[in-house]
């Protein structure tokens, strides 16, 4: 073995020992565990080598030695295996998001609760951004005398739904009437089309009816700008507190992050050009220098994709939550092909 090929192999050895001990690990450990066909004391050498251009580093001088962030980095991009799930995994995963298909943010709040719960971290998803989304479809269902809901369908699959009320007596030939209506005006916009002036004018172009469906177009409107909006569930948040080198202070500003999706979506686009894995201080945020990110992308069709991450410790297993994470965003893919093709 080169002397190269052998110092990256004690690179990966040390790092996916430390992420399973989290404990300094030594030349004597490496040796028992691996075909090295060396001595202990060339191995010393090499991992001296190897802190010497920054990608080990020592707690303490008689310690064994520990990854930096750049060993991490060049572990992660060029000598991390992939970690298969179990079928049992594999199978949790599918059949909890089946049983959560019935809308896209049930899929999605699942998925997060899903990787929160096999990685022990926190998991984010987010929805796909529904600013340049279609109206596919308006539906109308009656929920009482005086009272109906809105149903709303875009592209991305977001659905949406709101109540209304009318000063008069709804009936089945009214709600298709509504239906009607508000498709033809509606249905095949982009959400960000449907602004205050198109609203007007669809009321103008009501004529008389504008009156009787006064209530009917401002629910459309509210409906739409939940539709515009871009869903991110957070699950998990509380096991960030267990990581012991995560502060009582930067653990409030972890929390901080998470409670601003525009934010936390910011952190998560970053990651996803740096081969969707940010590690420290590459967050360019002190309070997160002991996290790290790593995110996947899920895709039903080409203006349908959205984003899940998990943040935990730097000291975490990342071929293990990049396997978990990518089933899981596959997974999400396919349940929301499906669901788009039904509606």
């Amino acid at each position: 073995m080169e002397p190269t090929q052998r110092k990256m192999k004690i690179l990966e050895a040390v790092v996916e020992v430390y992420i399973k001990t989290g404990e300094p690990v030594g030349s004597k450990t490496l040796c028992e565990n691996m075909d090295l066909n060396v001595s202990s004391a060339t191995v010393r050498n090499d991992m001296a080598e190897l802190a010497s251009i920054g990608l080990l580093e020592q707690t303490h001088t008689s310690s064994g030695r520990i990854p930096t962030e750049l060993g991490y980095r060049i572990y992660v991009d060029k000598l991390m295996k992939s970690s298969p799930l179990t079928k049992y995994e594999k199978t949790r995963i599918g059949d909890t998001l089946y049983m959560s298909s019935d809308a896209p943010e049930h899929i999605l709040e699942s998925a997060a609760v899903l990787l929160s719960e096999m990685t022990k971290y926190a998991a984010v998803s987010a929805a796909p951004s529904g600013e340049y989304a279609v109206i596919r479809r308006i539906r109308f269902v009656q929920t009482g005398r005086y009272t109906a809901m809105i149903v709303l369908i875009t592209s991305t699959g977001s659905v949406k739904t709101g109540l209304f009320r009318c000063d008069y007596v709804i009936t089945p030939e009214l709600i298709e009437m509504f239906d009607k209506m508000m498709n033809e005006r509606f249905a095949g916009m982009e959400v960000s089309g449907v602004t205050p002036a198109f609203m007007q004018s669809a009321a103008v172009s009501l004529g008389d009816m504008s009156m009787l469906m006064s209530n009917v177009l401002l629910a459309v409107s509210d409906t739409v700008k939940q539709a515009a909006s871009t869903g991110v569930f957070i699950k998990g948040q509380s096991n960030l507190f267990l990581i012991p080198s995560l502060s009582s202070s930067d653990g409030k500003r972890v929390m901080e992050l998470l409670g601003h999706s525009s934010e936390l979506q910011r952190l998560m686009k970053s990651a996803e050009t740096k081969a969707s894995v940010l590690i420290g201080s590459e967050m360019n945020d002190p309070a997160l220098q002991s996290l790290s990110i790593v995110v996947s992308r899920y895709a039903a069709t080409d203006d349908c994709t959205g984003t899940l991450a998990v943040i935990g410790p730097i000291r975490m297993d990342y071929s293990k939550v990049s396997a978990a994470m990518e089933y899981t965003a596959l997974a999400v893919g396919r349940l929301l092909r499906e669901f788009l093709e039904i509606d």
